[in-house]
């Protein structure tokens, strides 16, 4: 191998790197051979190469190009060590194999250990155009077919319409793990996967593209055009075409909410329902079932009447829906619904409360009303009440206008209360001064008769003395 490293000073000094290109290629080639290694790790080009025989490297410059086994790499500098088999590579890196490609500023090759790492603005792909990944550093074992992406990772699948349409998944988050070879990625923090109409978040998420689920934990969402799910975990599992939902299991703190638009001059509605454990089953993008266990409960009313809730309460919940709007419902263990009777004009006439082990309730799809109840009782006696709201709205209705009639004669009456008060004020007034004068007036008579009585007092004690 010195002898080696000898010819390649000779040769670099030869000044016209261009030309010697073919015979460093072969001569290395050679001494590949010369060792038996499997897989030998091949420099097919470079324009300038320098030889460090203490380190055992050797530094290439300007469109650098090596081999190994059915990958390539191209760099503008490169730096090669002999004892590591290890390629260095800055000022852009371009890695190809049979499946896919790898991109970056900067980037290594280990050819034991058959891994790639690029940095720098790194984008990965397929060779038939299905994914691409990108990020600021990338790992990819090539034995595993194992993507890592540690920092700003983006995930984008792509398939292709018969309309010539393009259908897109796309994953964000903190970290990306993707398993080629099994078409599975796993997400951690800040994790973000978009569908068309779906939209999921949480802490950690799992995408199993081969098989079409998606397993998420850590405060988890999704939505997806009409509705909303929330919980600690989330279990989700797409059709065969892996575009539409096709079920949703969401357990602890359960939550799911069903939005209907208005339709045919028909007014929205909402279904929301609770509990510890939460399943539905979609078809065509519309749900189908929901089925909810362990402290269920739910509500639906329409927008336009949405201080009116139509309750359900029970251990247990079913709810089955057609074309997206409710068609039945079980309430099961300790049940309880609360039903509004909604008339044509729109206003409320009464309410239904019933109780019992099992309430059935039956609805209208086309009025978007209730049918029919059925209570079945055991352990809970079967009960059930009307309550007439138009009576009570009749009653408020008369008091409000007792009490605006009332106030309506105060009203009138008022001139000729001033009139009469005035008067009576007027009249207390002169009464007031005529009494005053009259008291003053017995005050002056009394004064006079007093003097009198003393002066007479005073002339018979004066006669008195004399005598």
């Amino acid at each position: 191998m010195t002898k080696l490293f000898k010819q390649f000073a000779i040769l670099s000094a030869c000044g016209n790197s261009r030309r010697i290109c073919a015979g460093i290629s072969l001569l290395l080639f050679t001494a590949a051979l010369a060792f038996a290694q499997s897989s030998p790790l091949i420099m097919y080009h470079a324009d300038n190469l320098e030889v460090a025989r203490k380190r055992g490297t050797l530094i290439l410059t300007g469109n650098v190009h090596f081999v190994h086994d059915s990958v390539a790499f191209r760099t503008q500098r490169a730096s090669w060590n002999r004892n590591s088999e290890t390629v260095e590579c800055g000022g852009g890196f371009l890695f190809t194999h049979p499946s896919g490609f790898v991109r970056a500023r900067n980037g290594s090759y280990q050819r034991k250990s058959e891994i790639a790492i690029a940095s720098g603005e790194v984008s990965a792909g397929d060779s038939a155009g299905n994914y691409l990944m990108t990020g600021q550093y990338l790992k990819y074992d090539r034995k595993e077919d194992i993507v890592t992406i540690p920092m700003s990772p983006r995930l984008y699948q792509y398939e292709k319409q018969k309309d010539g349409s393009v259908d897109t998944v796309t994953i964000s988050s903190r970290s990306l793990i993707f398993d080629k070879k099994n078409s599975f990625a796993q997400a951690y923090q800040d994790v973000k996967l978009t569908q068309k109409d779906l939209v999921v978040t949480c802490d950690t998420g799992y995408f199993n593209r081969k098989d079409n689920w998606l397993s998420m934990k850590g405060h988890p969402t999704c939505d997806m055009k009409n509705y909303h799910l929330t919980g600690d975990s989330i279990f989700l599992v797409l059709d065969e075409t892996g575009k539409m939902l096709k079920s949703a299991l969401v357990i602890r703190n359960a939550h799911g909410i069903q939005n209907e638009a208005p339709k045919r001059g028909n007014p929205g509605n909402v279904t929301e329902a609770f509990g510890d454990t939460l399943y539905c089953e979609f078809k065509k993008g519309k749900i189908e079932r929901l089925y909810v266990n362990l402290n269920a409960k739910g509500f639906f009313y329409e927008t336009d009447l949405k201080d009116y809730r139509n309750l359900m309460d029970g251990d247990r919940l079913d709810l089955y829906f057609k074309k997206g709007r409710m068609d039945r419902a079980v309430v099961s263990g300790k049940a309880q619904s609360t039903y509004f009777y909604v008339k044509k004009d729109r206003t409320v006439s009464g309410k239904n409360e019933a109780t019992g082990d099992t309430i059935h309730i039956l609805f209208d799809a086309q009025k978007n009303a209730v049918k029919s109840l059925r209570l079945m009782g055991r352990k809970t006696n079967a009960s059930g009440r009307y309550i007439d709201l138009e009576k009570a709205n009749r009653i408020k209705e008369n008091a409000k206008r007792d009490s605006l009639a009332k106030l309506d004669s105060l009203s009138k009456n008022e001139p000729n209360a001033k009139k009469s008060s005035i008067k009576a004020d007027s009249a207390e007034v002169k009464k007031a001064v005529n009494d005053g004068k009259l008291r003053n007036l017995f005050r002056r008579k009394n004064k006079a008769k007093q003097a009198e009585e003393a002066a007479k007092t005073g002339e018979t004690a004066k006669t008195e003395e004399a005598q």
